[in-house]
């Protein structure tokens, strides 16, 4: 059954459930409630305090984030923030091989001093974890790394195999590094961490701005400031992360003010009248492009294989219609693999992409391409070929109103041009089993969000046999040109395989959703509280006086 966006009476109903909760904001001047996912996603339970061993999700990583942050911060525009990091700076030497990070004067809470030695024991965890760690081959990691030594206490040496590009090595490799407690952790090997990943004891020694007091699973983290943090005290001395199932129970904590900071899911827009009260500022949803992956291995779909009718597809989504139908207003269109927001590492050709003609909704055109292709009209105004129909099934997550709607626009644009489109929706879990190389499925709606991959070079995306190149495409000029992007130095190799992308189109291209970040009138900070890359920054939020 097709899951439907809200109707009045729904929303007229949520409201009358909500009506009793009041309009006031309950904090105290040093207290921020929240939850997790905020601008990203729905909600999410935490299931795991631990770095390296932790496989499961964002909100697991931003409750790990406040107890032992990374190496380097990266900001909001994806570029290195050594403000906000322990090291304070990278030389690279030799080539482009050698990259050694000064650590500043930083301390765990319980005072022992924190080392180039703790972070070199997050790297011996992360090998020994190998293939089950969750990054396990953005930015190399770690098969890349032929040595990690510490000439000093506070210097950290690392040595590639080969010469690489230092963009993409800084920010998708040493990236993934941060110091764990070796003195507290008594040296513990990876698999005995799997099994405590869960247990408080283990994040008593931490080196971030905030300490766990309480772990309720499934409900709520409950957060307070750590007096012997090394970097600036965050003004929110009290900080808590509230564990939901869904987003209207966000949603309606939001409303009655037990959250100070919340959003309004692209589903529930039209009810964002509940929230009026409160502050609002549109976040893009996490350093993400969204996309329709198509299978290459399918030999029903095989003319999936003809650029033409790949031009034709994509040139029959409307993307703006998306965007205000589907997503309420709040999204970004997407015309190749680099996100449009921010805009850092967007190529010239791409960042004028919405006005170049290749990106226009032109169903016009679309046909036209079909027909050289040898596409011709049919019965029922679905074109033919050799006797097969234009026919295409898509997966669309199931319980994502907001998916499902883009689903049967497109059904609409597409049917305009002749091809006949036939909607599945599956659960979230039966999706990602099904669409993989090899599979039965034919085309499938999905995202792609770049964490910890912030430099945005296709690797494991489009290269053959890449981890999440679930369609199977192989171009050999694709592989060279994404080899050049992570071993060249300078940007013209992202922006020659970018541009590339947006020509072969081994995806189509659709609008990322964004959300409504809605939040206490009196709290600030809220602008730097969260980076595209979907990582909390609770230190930047403060009460007005």
């Amino acid at each position: 059954m097709l899951h439907r966006l809200p109707t009045r009476a729904v929303l007229a109903a949520l409201s009358l459930i909500l009506a009793c909760g009041g309009a006031a904001r309950a904090a105290t001047p040093d207290s921020v409630s929240t939850c997790t996912g905020v601008g990203l996603s729905a909600p999410m339970i935490v299931n795991s305090l631990l770095p390296v061993v932790n496989n499961d999700s964002v909100g697991n990583e931003q409750a790990i984030l406040l107890m032992f942050p990374y190496l380097l911060w990266v900001g909001n525009d994806l570029r290195l923030d050594y403000t906000h990091s322990i090291a304070s700076g990278i030389a690279v030497s030799d080539h482009d091989t050698v990259f050694t990070l000064k650590l500043k004067p930083w301390r765990w809470s319980d005072g022992s001093p924190v080392t180039a030695d703790d972070v070199i024991y997050d790297f011996q965890l992360i090998r020994a974890y190998g293939a089950r760690y969750l990054n396990a081959g953005i930015g190399g990691m770690p098969g890349i790394v032929k040595s990690m030594t510490a000439p000093t206490p506070d210097t950290l040496r690392v040595e590639t195999r080969h010469p690489v590009n230092p963009h993409w090595f800084e920010l998708n490799g040493l990236t993934q590094l941060r110091p764990l407690p070796r003195h507290a952790w008594h040296d513990m090997k990876v698999d005995e961490l799997v099994k405590r990943q869960d247990q408080t004891g283990m994040v008593a020694v931490t080196d971030g701005p905030y300490r766990l007091v309480k772990y309720v699973p499934g409900r709520y983290m409950s957060f307070v400031a750590n007096p012997k943090y090394s970097g600036p005290q965050p003004h929110i001395k009290h900080f808590v992360l509230h564990m939901y199932t869904d987003s209207q129970s966000a949603f309606a904590a939001l409303k009655t003010g037990e959250l100070q900071l919340g959003h309004v899911p692209p589903s529930l827009i039209p009810a964002k009248r509940m929230v009026a009260d409160l502050k609002g500022q549109f976040y893009p949803g996490g350093f993400n492009v969204s996309y329709i992956a198509l299978n290459f291995d399918n030999p029903a779909v095989s003319w999936l294989r003809d650029l033409k009718v790949r031009q034709a597809l994509q040139l029959a989504i409307d993307q703006p219609l998306l965007i205000q139908a589907a997503l309420h207003g709040l999204g970004t269109p997407n015309f190749g693999p680099v996100p449009a927001v921010p805009p850092t590492y967007l190529s010239p050709a791409q960042r004028a992409a919405d006005a170049h003609p290749s990106a226009q909704y032109d169903p016009a055109r679309a046909r036209k391409l079909l027909a050289q292709a040898g596409w011709m009209p049919g019965a029922g105004g679905i074109r033919r070929k050799n006797g097969q129909r234009l026919v295409l099934t898509l997966l669309v997550t199931s319980g994502t109103p907001h998916r499902i709607a883009e689903a049967e626009i497109i059904k609409q644009t597409w049917r305009a041009i002749g091809v006949d489109l036939r909607i599945r929706l599956v659960p979230f879990n039966q999706e990602l089993a099904e669409v993989r190389p090899g599979g039965h499925w034919q085309v499938a709606m999905m995202a792609w969000i770049y964490a910890p991959d912030y430099y945005p070079t296709g690797d494991g995306m489009f290269d053959t046999g890449g981890g999440a190149n679930y369609g199977n495409y192989s171009d050999p000029k694709m592989d060279a040109l994404i080899r050049a992007s992570t071993s060249d130095p300078g940007l013209k190799g992202l922006y020659r395989y970018q541009d590339y992308v947006a020509e072969q189109l081994p995806v189509l291209f659709r609008p990322s959703p964004g959300y409504l970040v809605k939040y206490d009138p009196r709290l600030h900070g809220v602008k730097d509280y969260l980076s595209p890359l979907g990582y909390i920054w609770p230190q930047s939020l403060y009460y007005a006086k």
